[in-house]
């Protein structure tokens, strides 16, 4: 019997705009909201489960959905909501039986290359890059933000956990 392969192309043809920020996702998405004009809402966790995981990852995620400019923005944080779950296993005496690397996953963050940054800012759409520019430009104003820049998502390894 003949083996077939399934090979799936992805596209990776989106804006991505690193940023780095100390405050809320709540807070940090109504400042940006404010500032851009949106209306990001909270959805459900993404859920990403690599494959040397024991438990899936979760992290924030907010999404718009621009019907009138067919644009989809969407802000995800950099960085798991499970990482507190694990430090919950952990007993007064150290760890409770299990490994401490075995509730870590390398899903820690959603892209491991930019630790540095906690919220990735996802736009799908035709936009123009002096718009990019500008609009980078209007979220390094916040007073919130450390600072924001444009990532290439092709040239992510962890590109995969940005297709959702």
């Amino acid at each position: 019997m003949a083996k077939h392969t399934l090979e799936i192309e992805y596209d990776y043809d989106f804006v991505l705009i690193g940023i780095s920020s100390h405050e809320k996702d709540y807070r940090f998405c109504w400042a940006l909201n404010n500032k851009l004009k949106l209306e990001l809402s909270k959805k459900e966790s993404l859920e990403i489960k690599g494959k040397k995981q024991a438990t899936p990852s979760y992290f924030s995620f907010f999404t718009f959905d621009d019907e009138d400019q067919y644009t989809e923005y969407s802000v995800i944080a950099n960085f798991s909501e499970s990482k507190s779950l694990v430090v919950a296993e952990d007993s007064l005496f150290g760890v409770s039986g299990k490994s401490k690397q075995s509730g870590h996953s390398e899903n820690e963050y959603l892209i491991p290359e930019h630790k540095q940054m906690n919220y990735l800012f996802v736009i799908r759409g035709e936009m123009e890059d002096e718009e990019v520019d500008e609009m980078i430009k209007q979220i390094k104003e916040l007073d919130i933000v450390l600072t924001a820049i444009r990532i290439d998502p092709k040239s992510l390894r962890s590109k995969q956990n940005l297709i959702f």
